[in-house]
């Protein structure tokens, strides 16, 4: 009976010493790995700081303006429209090119491509502009001719991309840059207001528009008169 009391005894004892050995081993392994994971997360977090200054400074894009020299236009008119660039990118930025699609740019009612939509521009030598100072540059379109057929509920047939590898595609009303601060294009929106057409009647669309009317005015009276004789000449006594 002894013996049976004795082995849980020693059992005892020697798991708790194994468990006060194992104690510090597991506390630096502990320790090790939360170092481990420490510097891991560290890292990962330099990495991707690094790589988002990165990516802002070779993706940081110019401001764009544009400015037409009418409000609204009608079809047949013409134009130009002024195009300013302002450097804001925080960054040295040279202007390498742009291209201007209008919006009628497409096919137009005979199903034939319009070849003066669009206008391209090449700078020789690329305009650099400074953060500061000598910030923006301007340039005036030649003039442009708005088809006869475009409207003010003509819808634009392509649209404008955000930025694009394709200088030359199928865009309407977009103004495409193209700068050294990246190989693409940068697309930038724009419209042109069309004026709302009005019916106005010239004077003599407007006369020969009551003539039938006073001509059936004329033939009813005529006829009223020619009644009236008719009967009097009735009344008359017969010789």
């Amino acid at each position: 009976m002894m013996a049976y009391q004795v082995f849980p005894e020693i059992c005892s004892s020697a798991l708790s010493r194994f468990a006060i050995q194992l104690i510090p081993v597991l506390r630096r392994s502990w320790l090790l790995m939360k170092r481990k994971i420490c510097n891991f997360t560290l890292a990962i977090s330099l990495l991707v700081l690094v790589l988002a200054t990165v990516s802002f400074s070779a993706h940081a894009q110019p401001t764009v303006h544009w400015r037409l020299d009418k409000s609204a236009y009608a079809p047949g008119d013409s134009g130009t429209m002024t195009i300013t660039i302002i450097n804001t990118s925080g960054s040295p930025l040279a202007i390498r090119n742009f291209t201007v699609y209008y919006p009628w740019a497409g096919y137009d009612t005979n199903g034939k491509w319009l070849s003066n939509a669009n206008i391209s521009y090449d700078l020789s030598p690329f305009k650099a502009l400074t953060t500061t100072g000598a910030n923006n540059y301007s340039y005036t379109t030649p003039l442009f001719n708005v088809p006869s057929w475009w409207g003010i509920n003509s819808p634009i047939q392509y649209s404008c991309p955000g930025s694009t590898n394709n200088r030359h595609g199928t865009y309407s009303g977009c103004i495409l840059l193209g700068t050294n601060s990246t190989s693409r294009y940068e697309g930038h929106d724009f419209f042109v207001t069309m004026a709302q057409a009005f019916y106005n009647p010239s004077s003599l669309s407007t006369i020969s528009e009551w003539v039938p009317v006073a001509s059936l005015v004329v033939l009813v009276i005529a006829t009223a008169f020619l009644a009236l004789a008719w009967d009097s000449l009735r009344k008359l006594p017969k010789k």
